[in-house]
């Protein structure tokens, strides 16, 4: 074959193996100067998708190619000069070498590729070396050969924008004043736009930390303009409910409320409608999780009252005017919604929405048990219809994190999905057909998620967390040196499985005497005085401190030694249990009953 027929050949294998959605567009001339052609893509209606889906093909055929590195790399030659002028396009360019003998398609990025620029650069020769990764090949019908050449493409693209925007800067030192200020604000806006770009990869790595150091220098900055922060701060909202870098939850409470207090001065400064609604949506929404997370936690506590107990009559009280604070919250969003209808802000109501229908849920089961049948009834009608409203906002724009956060939110929450009548899948398939593999993927994950166990079935530390969170509810934060109810908790958590001090002897057993309202809010064994006692010679010993410590204190003066020093380690009757012993609640409750006679016996 002569070159005029590789060339042909190569033309129309490169054009049989494409993509359907691919328009080329042939460029050569009959003296083969420029380039051979420009690839634009197109959507699933046939319409072209324009700017940042273009680029351009440089075709080459060769009979049998050369292939270095243990045949891992083609080697490709191509005139210095030609490579220059493929740099010089403001469009990327990607080399693409056929091997007609087997019709194999292989392809490099020329654009932004290092090895090539510094060769352009240092080398003094006429002909340069190109080499061809063979995993970059392109097979007809595979889709992923070709997206990722796609996704270099998308990288070419950022490179150049990020070439072109130090040649603005560059350019700079001959400009006017005036002129000047333009260029300044123009190169401002595409510096901020990498800024974003960075964030949001920063995001979907989760690397919180790395987005935590970025968007904090963004936010504090006193010479980024207002809307730029204030995207930056949204940023940092987001990433703080996924990962937060505060424990305590008092404090993660006061960093949420500071980032909606930066949200509401950075959108003053700005000076546009829809900053201002996000920034107001993002408050209310904030309020009303902290007040539902609050009431839930009371309504449950109260369960452990009697229901003809004084603490049950106050609490029962209490959680009444909570509830009303939090219906009040509640109907503040529902206008805030319904104007955000009204003014077509359908992008800031889906956020509201995905900010907000956890916490619509689990208000759902105060609401049932305090609202009349009106109200609930009330509540679940708008709620449906405006998760519709988002859900098809969202995937008419294919805004695949939203349609992952509700769809998930909505199958994964009991309350929710009792609401919702229609089918949400269905919904999101119907104007968002390209979503059928991330909703496969969550229901794969949905189907592999165990049912959540009673508190007999969960392990130890599962146990110790469930009551954790729910005295952080409570206002009572373990983890809160300052919080003088936390630390009693921590204690009764500390306190809570005695494995230690019961594994060292079958005769030994630990007595729980829940007292006090703390105890009985959270329903934990483990809060207030723990009793320590030998069944066999009924040594006893009660505190109202750390269990362990008041078990094993050789450290002590001689009236202050732990129950192990004055007891066990001089008894002859010492029998451990096996080593892979473990107590748990079940035990507990079946061993006490054994020795209950005893039990009840001890006055503390």
């Amino acid at each position: 074959m002569n070159a005029g027929e590789i060339g042909a050949a190569a033309g129309r294998i490169f054009n049989y193996k494409a993509p359907l959605n691919w328009i080329i567009r042939s460029q050569e001339d009959q003296d083969d100067h420029g380039i051979d052609c420009e690839i634009e893509l197109k959507d699933s209606s046939g319409k072209a998708l324009g700017q940042e889906r273009l680029f351009k093909i440089q075709l080459k055929g060769q009979e049998n190619c050369s292939f270095i590195e243990d045949g891992q790399k083609l080697s490709f030659s191509v005139s210095r000069a030609r490579l220059q002028y493929y740099l010089n396009f403001n469009i990327p360019v990607i080399l693409v070498v056929v091997q007609v003998s087997s019709e194999e398609i292989y392809w490099v990025s020329v654009t932004d590729n290092k090895e090539i620029l510094e060769k352009v650069r240092d080398s003094s020769t006429d002909t340069l070396t190109v080499h061809l990764p063979v995993e970059n090949k392109l097979e007809k019908n595979d889709l992923v050969s070709f997206d990722r050449l796609l996704v270099a493409v998308q990288e070419c693209w950022d490179f150049l924008s990020i070439r072109d925007l130090k040649a603005a800067v560059s350019n700079c030192k001959t400009l006017q004043p005036e002129a000047l200020n333009t260029c300044i604000e123009q190169i401002g806006d595409a510096l901020f736009k990498a800024y974003h770009i960075k964030l949001d990869q920063l995001l979907l790595d989760r690397s919180f930390d790395d987005l935590y150091q970025q968007a904090s220098n963004i936010i504090q900055s006193r010479i980024v303009p207002a809307k730029d922060r204030f995207l930056a701060t949204l940023y940092f909202d987001y990433a703080f409910k996924i990962a937060p870098y505060k424990q305590i939850k008092n404090e993660q409470i006061e960093e949420q409320l500071k980032l909606c207090e930066c949200l509401v001065v950075f959108a003053r400064e700005q000076k546009e409608a829809a900053f201002r609604l996000t920034a107001i949506a993002k408050a209310r929404s904030s309020l009303f999780s902290f007040k539902v997370e609050q009431l839930l936690a009371h309504h449950h506590s109260n369960e452990n009252f009697k229901s003809d107990s004084f603490e049950y009559l106050y609490m029962n009280r209490e959680i009444h005017k909570q509830y009303h604070d939090a219906c009040a919250q509640l109907q503040k969003i529902i206008n805030m919604c319904h104007r955000l209808v009204n003014l077509g802000q359908f992008d800031i109501l889906a956020d509201l929405m995905c900010d907000v229908a956890l916490s619509i849920g689990m208000f759902k089961k105060i609401h049932t048990a305090r609202g009349s049948n009106e109200a609930i009834a009330f509540l679940d009608e708008w709620f449906e219809k405006m998760l519709h409203t988002v859900l098809m906002y969202s995937s008419i724009f294919c805004e695949m994190r939203k349609i992952e956060q509700l769809y998930l939110m909505v199958n994964l929450q009991s309350e929710l999905k009792a609401i919702v009548k229609f089918d949400v899948r269905s919904l999101i398939l119907e104007h968002c057909p390209s979503a059928e593999k991330l909703l496969d993927a969550l229901n794969n994950v949905m189907a592999s998620k165990e049912e959540p166990k009673p508190l007999f079935e969960a392990s130890i530390e599962e146990q110790k967390q469930f009551f954790a969170d729910m005295a952080k509810s409570l206002g009572m934060d373990p983890d809160d040196p300052a919080s003088r109810e936390g630390q009693f908790v921590a204690i009764g958590l500390a306190n809570y499985d005695p494995t230690d001090i019961i594994g060292h002897c079958e005769h030994m057993f630990v007595d729980y005497r829940p007292r006090g309202m703390i105890a009985q809010q959270l329903g934990m064994h483990s809060l207030s005085m723990p009793i320590m006692t030998c069944l066999k010679h009924k040594h006893t010993v009660g505190t109202g401190n750390l269990l362990i410590k008041a078990f094993d204190n050789s450290e002590g003066p001689e009236f202050a030694l732990g129950f192990k020093q004055s007891h066990c380690d001089k008894c002859s009757d010492c029998s451990p249990r096996e080593d892979d012993w473990v107590w748990n609640l079940k035990w507990q409750q079946e061993e006490r009953k054994k020795h209950v006679d005893w039990l009840d016996k001890i006055d503390f």
